[in-house]
């Protein structure tokens, strides 16, 4: 594995002793730790205790509160004891050669997310809100992956609110279930707001469509739309690929496994919304 030849040998030493290799685990699912809640968790003497954050080194550092948390290498290094984290991210690209994909499904909104949920809280709420209520003034909303016109349009905002929520809800299980990834819960929600934004920006078209004449055939307006909400959806499954490896810290396989069921689900939703059995 790359990622053991970038790790040095000071840090194979900090990484022999059990304690040790406890403490990073226990501060990378923490993320930030006191000094008091490490004492807490290994009950260990004071003097022993400074002596294996001593040992961890440049795995560790500390924040402005003189809280522990993982340097970069000590993310690494915890991938490799966990084996379940993406060991390339986020510095090294996962993607290889098609890097710049990172750009493409918002790597960089969900390190932000990610980083502090709650100071992104804010805006998150507030796109949320502005997306319900879009789908009012469009009357067209989210069926799960599906954006479709709504009547009346009051049921609009209401069919956005419970796609997105019952996406999340998937996500977070199917991480928990696969993966035993149930932290960040917060972050996980916020990023799926962003992930619907392909779809209400679809649901935009479609509305105009309907609402005005185009020199074209109903027939071949159906296709068109046909194609770009194929188009619409392999660019959300690729932003909630991207969300899940950020958030939960998944390898892109991983995550892609997740995501996939995901879909697949809410595709199924959708089918038996749209033919009236579930009503």
């Amino acid at each position: 594995m790359n990622s053991k030849k970038q790790l040095s040998s000071n840090i194979w030493k900090a990484l022999s002793n059990q304690i040790r290799r406890d403490l990073l685990v226990f501060i990378g699912e923490k993320r930030v730790v006191s000094f008091t809640d490490i004492q807490s968790r290994f009950g260990t003497k004071v003097g022993t205790l400074y002596h294996h954050l001593d040992t961890l080194g440049e795995l560790i550092t500390q924040n402005a509160t003189k809280k522990y948390l993982l340097s970069e290498k000590g993310r690494r290094a915890y991938a490799l004891i966990e084996d379940e984290l993406d060991v390339s991210a986020p510095e090294i690209q996962a993607y290889g050669k098609l890097s710049f994909l990172h750009t493409l499904f918002l790597r960089s909104v969900f390190q932000f997310i990610y980083a502090d949920s709650v100071r992104s809280l804010g805006f998150t709420l507030l796109l949320f809100v502005g997306l319900t209520v879009s789908t009012f003034f469009m009357s067209t909303s989210l069926v799960f992956l599906f954006p479709s016109l709504i009547s009346p349009a009051y049921f609009a905002p209401i069919f956005f609110v419970v796609s997105t929520l019952v996406t999340y809800i998937l996500c977070e299980l199917f991480s928990s279930f696969l993966f035993k990834r149930k932290k960040e819960k917060l972050a996980l929600f916020q990023s799926v707001v962003i992930v619907q934004i392909p779809l209400v920006l679809f649901s935009v078209l479609e509305s105009l469509v309907v609402d005005l004449d185009y020199p074209v055939s109903p027939l071949d307006l159906e296709i068109w739309l046909f194609v770009i909400l194929i188009f619409t959806q392999v660019i959300t499954l690729g932003l909630l690929i991207e969300a899940i490896i950020v958030i939960k810290e998944l390898r892109i396989e991983k995550a892609g496994i997740v995501a996939l069921v995901t879909s697949y689900t809410l595709n199924g939703l959708a089918f038996l919304i749209m033919n009236g059995l579930v009503w």
